[in-house]
């Protein structure tokens, strides 16, 4: 074995370690845990049972994404890949490590969900250059969608069981499943164009489960979500007659609304009673009473806080632009956004085949929904080092290196086209001259 294949093998190896460490995490604490509710509290929260185990296996995982984008890091450096995107997240990095060394300590620092880590989030789309990775996570994804939706329904159906359809969850397994099953679910609807035989069907049924998980959870952000989803999948799928095609995408997505409805009538109801409530302005003002908006351009360092449901230091915030803004400033939005906006750029025809259009499109869509998804179209959805986030990172990198190379190609086409006429247009003038020379 050669050692470039080598070194393939170890990224694959690395990124499938990543992903079983992290569901690992996710899944026993959330299967282990107990409901609790106090007298005075209106809904139940779940206790994640973390142990010392499962804290170790995020470590480890931390620990090898730190490794893999390392590697990925010097691939594209030896090959004069790096821009002003890489040179901007790892600047900020640095520079907020040098700051919280001061403030914090090791774990803090580089281990926990609010660490400076953050920063490198934008440089997660270089994994999706390496094929090794990508393949790695086209291959787990389907599982992951699958497992997420039978915990899900598990876990949902057995707190209604045990507590009634009427009352509310604050925290909950379910929620926190959800944000990586939708971010799983956009890959696979999305990002993976092979349509053949069984796998359309696949993807609707998939689609299905996904939206009453998004009504068992009480969502209205995720059914939107969702409805889009498959919208996208039944409206966009290659073929004649689009007209049509959508039409009846929209009858059937009304019709399985009728079908949950009348299978969930008390989920349903409880679900649309709350279309009219806002229940994020309230987050706003009180952030902005105490956090000075011109500080979100630099950021306020990894122990910002503000006073919040009785928390007088709460870290979070629903919005992940201003969640990482907080703390870390402006710069790695800016670069999050760069690398995605590179996805929209226009396409020459003909430098793609149709699968590769289909993927960047696919992952166009996917991008949007994600941007989305951070701006509050969701629930308890945290930008970080993550599977969702790695997953839907993956997969924009891959299509950003086929748009990449497609406008390289283009342009040596160009090159060569514009040879070839020069080389036509000399060729005539030295006819004339021959002709009025003799």
């Amino acid at each position: 074995m050669h050692l470039n294949e080598l070194k393939i093998n170890i990224k694959g190896l690395l990124f499938n370690s990543i992903i079983l460490l992290m569901l690992i995490n996710l899944i026993l604490p959330g299967i282990t845990g107990s409901w609790s509710k106090t007298d005075d509290a209106l809904a139940y929260t779940y206790v994640f049972n973390y142990s010392t185990f499962t804290s170790r296996c995020l470590k480890i995982a931390f620990y090898l994404v730190y490794i893999l984008l390392a590697l990925s890091i010097h691939r594209h450096q030896k090959k004069g890949k790096i821009h002003l995107i890489i040179d901007l997240s790892i600047l900020v990095f640095l520079i907020w490590c040098i700051i919280s060394i001061f403030e914090a300590n090791f774990q803090e620092i580089f281990l926990s969900d609010i660490s400076i880590n953050l920063s490198l989030i934008p440089l997660f789309y270089l994994l999706g250059y390496d094929k090794t990775v990508f393949n790695s996570s086209k291959k787990v994804i389907p599982y992951i969608v699958v497992i997420m939706i039978i915990l899900i329904l598990w876990n949902s159906i057995s707190f209604i069981l045990q507590y009634g359809v009427s009352v509310e969850t604050r925290s909950s397994p379910s929620k926190e499943m959800f944000s990586v099953l939708i971010s799983a679910y956009w890959c696979y609807a999305l990002g993976m164009s092979d349509n053949r035989g069984n796998q359309k069907s696949l993807k609707y049924i998939l689609g299905m489960f996904l939206l009453i998980c998004a009504f068992l959870i009480r969502s209205r952000s995720w059914v939107i979500q969702c409805v889009l989803i498959l919208y996208f999948i039944m409206a966009l799928t290659s073929g004649k007659k689009s007209f049509l095609r959508k039409l009846l995408s929209l009858c059937i997505l009304l019709l399985v609304f009728i079908v949950i409805i009348y299978l969930f009538p008390n989920i349903t109801g409880a679900l649309f009673n709350r279309i009219g409530e806002d229940t994020r302005s309230g987050q706003y003002e009180i952030f902005f009473s105490q956090v000075n908006p011109l500080s979100l351009i630099l950021g306020n360092g990894i122990n910002a806080g503000y006073n919040f449901l009785g928390n007088p230091n709460y870290k979070y915030f629903d919005n992940q632009y201003i969640y990482f803004m907080f703390h870390y400033g402006i710069i790695p939005i800016f670069c999050l956004v760069g690398v995605i906006s590179d996805l929209f750029r226009k396409i020459k025809i003909g430098s793609l085949n149709r699968d590769e259009k289909a993927f960047i499109n696919g992952c166009r869509l996917m991008s949007i929904l994600f941007l989305a998804a951070l701006g509050g179209l969701s629930v308890y959805y945290k930008i970080g080092w993550n599977v969702g986030t790695l997953l839907v990172f993956v997969f924009i990198g891959r299509a950003h290196k086929m748009v990449k190379e497609s406008r390289k190609v283009a342009f040596k086409k160009q090159l060569y086209s514009n040879g070839n006429d020069n080389n036509k247009i000399m060729n005539v003038m030295r006819r004339k001259v021959n002709k009025l020379i003799s």
